[in-house]
């Protein structure tokens, strides 16, 4: 029997139908002051709480002019939204830069690539949330941009925060070994590369993110691994996507249709990005005993309510049976051109990181089995080396006791 997936005949166009989702998007929405949605029609200004049915239409509208034409700007959809009458502003600069970053707003919480932090910088520019306590990886490369990048399609315009959509075997690697390391790795299995492994022996600390871009993002400096804490939204997006090519996500109208475009994925990577984070999860816990009971004490969800909770994370990362439905193929053995094309860089990364890493006592020793042949036989010298020296000891022993023996019967 395969796995339980509670998001069956979940739909993305307007708001998708994830358990979990309504407590996010409502979560989402209490951090925004009420200027944000100021230009919605009929929007209560009086109400103490901001409810999603008070967005819904607009939401729901920006998912659809994405959906049909993904070649479309921020300030574009603006302009579609206030020619469809969703919103009003203010005849000033002040009116459309709040309709822009409602906008941009939305956009943020479909594709979950981002969360916007619209107050947090001038309003020159266009911010979004540091999901990464300082580090600047390849997912977020920078936090803010002029706001005249708004005008650009959207893939060239969140290109400009960084590489949320990686393609295919594309990495930004500028370290001489780092890119060796990237060519010359060619393989990972979980047995060498596990969470258990990575916690135990790399002495990383696991942060749970709400950011599906800074999934498998590593910072070797804290050492600190972010991971993706909701997986069913991938599954949720891959449904979404028909054989016809309609009925796409919002994350997927996010693509470059630009074949030129060595830096953004095109609409089948986006596909293929979404398996191999799902599949990532298989590989770090599931397919390995120690790291499957691992994951509770990880706490995915500390701090967070029942209802915000993604019972598919537990479902991918402990149960052994998985559900091939999906285009995800579970193997002994992972190329990672092949499997993990579009995380191969992250990948490669966290594999060396650990490669990196020594055991630095006995029980990392013990613990630390990823050349199983050298396990062996370092244990097994041990063991033998250990036994001898105990026979030594105790014939040494035999040999004192005989020695005083003889002492005390000199006349014998």
């Amino acid at each position: 029997m395969g796995m339980r997936h509670p998001l069956k005949g979940a739909t993305y166009e307007g708001f998708p139908s994830l358990p979990w989702y309504d407590w996010w998007i409502q979560s989402q929405l209490a951090q925004q002051p009420k200027e944000l949605f100021a230009c919605i029609q009929d929007f209560d200004h009086e109400s103490e709480e901001i409810s999603f049915d008070a967005i819904k239409s607009v939401y729901s509208k920006v998912s659809t002019i994405i959906i049909n034409d993904g070649e479309l700007g921020i300030s574009d959809i603006v302009q579609k939204l206030l020619d469809d009458g969703r919103i009003t502003v203010a005849k000033d600069v002040r009116g459309i830069e709040m309709a822009m970053d409602l906008v941009f707003s939305i956009t943020g919480w479909q594709t979950m690539l981002y969360r916007p932090d619209v107050f947090s910088c001038p309003p020159s520019e266009l911010c979004i949330a540091d999901e990464m306590d300082g580090y600047r990886g390849e997912a977020h490369i920078c936090l803010k941009q002029s706001r005249i990048s708004s005008n650009r399609r959207l893939s060239d315009f969140l290109l400009g925060f960084g590489l949320m959509l990686p393609p295919r075997n594309h990495h930004t690697f500028e370290d001489v070994e780092e890119m060796k390391n990237f060519s010359r790795l060619k393989s990972v299995d979980s047995s060498t590369l596990n969470m258990h492994l990575l916690v135990k022996i790399g002495g990383i600390s696991v942060n749970w993110t709400d950011c599906l871009a800074c999934h498998l993002e590593l910072d070797k400096n804290e050492r600190a691994l972010y991971l993706f804490r909701y997986p069913s939204f991938c599954v949720a997006n891959l449904r979404n996507r028909s054989t016809d090519g309609n009925g796409w996500s919002v994350i997927h109208s996010c693509a470059s249709s630009l074949p030129s475009n060595t830096h953004w994925a095109a609409s089948q990577d986006v596909t293929e990005l979404l398996q191999e984070i799902v599949l990532s999860y298989r590989l770090l816990f599931n397919q390995h005993v120690k790291s499957r009971e691992l994951l509770r004490k990880l706490r995915p969800f500390k701090h967070v309510p029942l209802d915000g909770h993604d019972d598919f994370l537990l479902d991918v990362c402990g149960k052994k049976q998985f559900n091939s439905s999906l285009g995800i193929i579970e193997r002994d053995t992972y190329e990672l051109a092949r499997d993990f094309a579009h995380l191969r860089s992250r990948i490669v990364r966290l594999n060396t990181y650990l490669d990196d890493r020594k055991p630095r006592s006995w029980r990392e020793l013990w613990l630390d089995n990823r050349d199983s042949a050298s396990w062996l036989t370092f244990w097994a010298v041990i063991v033998v080396g250990g036994m001898g020296l105990i026979l030594s000891f105790l014939q040494l022993v035999f040999q004192i006791v005989q020695v005083a023996m003889a002492v005390r019967q000199p006349g014998s």
